[in-house]
């Protein structure tokens, strides 16, 4: 084991059957690390409150408290424990659950002692993030996503044509401009040569491995979302397309509802990841420039479209939760300060303009 630092890594082990518990305490109190075993949920939140652990090794079934349970409150709580799952009650759903939760890894029982120790220091090496919060590298000049007005730009990868017209119907309909490939090739070149926002990828192709596509996909545009569709699910490939970073993982048949849930889902999630890291760089010159963009993009989108103007004046700064910016560049486009606004952005357009007047006209009102 390379230590990760002088202190060993305190592990808090969450194991109701006795001779496993004790099994796992020995083993990885011999690889070097501080164990601490527990038989019950609440024992573990109990642990936890006391002393947070670095990892949590978590069954899900316990006498009192589902583990799935525990395991959102540590990561609500305890946001840097790395968690790893350990069951002998795998499931598709409990690990498209789990994972989705942020878990490191999930470990279907019986296991090797060799495995559990090198799942258990792969997890303790890697820095911990919020589940499908990876860095989307906007701000290293990486392609944007489609414009404000634009529809989202999906590739639909199925080789069923009947499944894959359906879907096509479904999607369009839902708003997304939807394109088709039935291999992992043509997805690919897609990708290369047109650029997409989302990726609803079946797993199975005539050519290429579908989690071979998504990998390929995410390695060159790491914040494309990505929505599994599979008629042949795994407690495997669902862990894996996960890791790759995939924010869902479907089995056929699902409704149609489902799937235009879970793509929407997946681009909250990538829009999410997007304002974190461009409001983490407000202050820095480039921040600046990106923050000057995102209120001419409020103020030209205020401008013409009236929908838009009228949540403004309604909501308020909460109209304004899809764009970067800060508290002070929300409360002067709401209150319509144009002063900040030029100091900030320049000169308007006659537009922009006239719609902040129009604002301060109905204030005086």
């Amino acid at each position: 084991m390379n230590p990760i630092s002088d202190i060993s890594p305190h592990i808090l082990l969450m194991e109701d059957e006795d001779s496993l518990g004790r099994g796992l305490q020995m083993i990885l109190s011999e690889a070097g690390y501080s164990v601490d075993w527990t038989t019950s949920g609440r024992g573990a939140l109990d642990r936890f409150h006391q002393k947070p652990a670095d990892l949590l090794m978590a069954d899900l079934r316990l006498p009192d408290i589902d583990g799935m349970e525990v395991i959102r409150q540590v990561k609500k709580q305890w946001p840097e424990t790395v968690i790893v799952v350990i069951t002998g009650y795998a499931s598709v759903s409990s690990a498209v659950e789990s994972m989705k939760l942020g878990v490191f890894d999930y470990l279907s029982k019986p296991f090797t002692e060799d495995e559990i120790k090198s799942v258990v220091d792969q997890a303790l090496k890697k820095k911990p993030v919020p589940a499908h919060v990876e860095s989307s590298g906007i701000l290293a000049g990486q392609r944007e996503s489609s414009p404000v007005g634009k529809a989202a730009r999906l590739l639909l990868l199925e080789d069923d044509s009947s499944v894959s017209r359906g879907l096509e119907m479904v999607l369009t309909e839902a708003g997304y401009d939807v394109k088709l490939a039935e291999t992992g090739k043509k997805a690919i070149d897609i990708v290369d040569n047109d650029g997409i926002d989302v990726l609803v990828a079946d797993l199975r192709l005539p050519d290429i491995d579908g989690l071979g596509v998504i990998r390929k996909v995410k390695e060159g545009v790491p914040d494309t979302a990505v929505v599994v569709i599979t008629g042949y699910p795994s407690v495997s490939t669902a862990v894996d397309a996960i890791k790759l970073g995939a924010s869902d993982y479907l089995a056929k048949p699902f409704t149609e509802d489902e799937v235009t849930a879970a793509v929407e889902e997946a681009l909250r999630i990538r829009e999410q990841a997007h304002i974190r890291e461009l409001m983490a760089g407000l202050d820095s010159d480039q921040g600046k420039l990106i923050q000057k963009r995102e209120v001419v993009r409020v103020l030209d989108r205020a401008a013409r479209d009236e929908t838009f103007w009228k949540a403004l004046l309604e909501q308020g700064s909460d109209a304004l939760a899809g764009f970067a910016l800060s508290a002070e560049a929300k409360a002067a486009i709401v209150s319509g300060d144009l002063k900040w606004l030029v100091d900030h952005v320049g000169t308007l357009t006659d537009a922009q303009r006239m719609w902040i007047e129009s604002r301060l006209e109905m204030e005086r009102w």
